[in-house]
């Protein structure tokens, strides 16, 4: 996933929401990494489609601050330090969640990370760190939630954010291409076996949405010209809006798509029909 994008449409979508205020009121609504870049974004715009948000991540104090901007807004919001990675920490989040709301109804796998590198530079320990957070930590939140939503009996969403391009692979990042293909191979197994409790998944690729985090990180390591070089190879010629991944993820949470599970949704301005993504220079 990689934020702001100049292009030629000129709707202003800077106080809208295509949304409904209603659409998702009285959900209860979990998104991990919810704190910064585009999990915070999400959580703005399910917050705006009325959703009450629960906001995990590892640090409190970018938790805390969305928690004071969603609540000038209107949001109900609450942090939730967690560290995804920790079994004892999850089903905490999850029960504290109910205990505080009752119920839970949306999650969103938001949280994840990586660091560019050739694969034969990747050492053990950099590969377990990626698999365990992007992999594993996305199973325990999922299973967790699942296990709830199939206590309350009348099923619920759950979106995982994962990374475009995986039929064409991600030079620089094979880590983390490994550990988002595992979960698409995830979403479309529970999406079968969770089905008959009413529980959907899908999972969302976003392309070319450069974050002020992911900004310093690219363009570290891949070069000053990254988003310039990548944003040639984007059909719609420009880069992704925040919101705009906000949006996909309100709809495929609300009953705006009670028939849709099991998908893989890419959201790129066309990049991956075009060309693949690549961190490495002369990949």
């Amino acid at each position: 996933m990689i934020t702001v994008g100049t292009g030629s449409d000129s709707w202003s979508s800077a106080n809208q929401a295509p949304f409904h205020s209603h659409l998702l009121e009285g959900s209860i609504a979990i998104i991990t990494g919810g704190g910064t870049g585009l999990g915070r974004a999400i959580a703005r715009e399910l917050g705006r489609a009325g959703a009450t948000l629960v906001l995990a991540g590892r640090r409190p104090l970018p938790l805390e601050a969305s928690v004071d901007e969603f609540h000038t807004l209107g949001i109900t919001a609450v942090a939730e330090p967690t560290d995804i990675r920790q079994p004892d920490q999850v089903e905490a989040l999850v029960a504290h969640a109910v205990d505080r709301f009752g119920q839970v109804n949306i999650l969103v796998n938001n949280a994840g990370g990586q660091f560019p590198a050739r694969a034969e530079d990747i050492t053990d320990r950099g590969w377990r760190a990626v698999i365990e957070t992007n992999l594993h930590g996305t199973f325990l939140m999922t299973q967790a939630v699942g296990r709830q939503l199939i206590r309350q009996g009348h099923g619920g969403v759950v979106t995982n954010i994962v990374v475009p391009s995986l039929s064409r692979g991600i030079p620089g990042i094979a880590h983390s291409v490994a550990a988002r293909a595992g979960v698409c191979g995830l979403t479309k197994t529970l999406a079968r076996e969770w089905a008959p409790h009413q529980i959907r998944i899908n999972a969302v690729g976003p392309g070319l949405f450069l974050t002020e985090g992911l900004r310093e990180e690219m363009l570290h390591h891949a070069g000053p010209d990254f988003v310039e070089r990548t944003s040639l190879c984007v059909p719609l010629g420009r880069t992704g809006r925040p919101e705009e991944l906000g949006w996909l993820v309100t709809f495929l949470s609300s009953p705006l798509s009670r028939f849709v599970t099991g998908e893989y949704v890419t959201i790129d301005g066309g990049q991956s029909l075009a060309a693949g993504i690549s961190l490495l220079p002369g990949v």
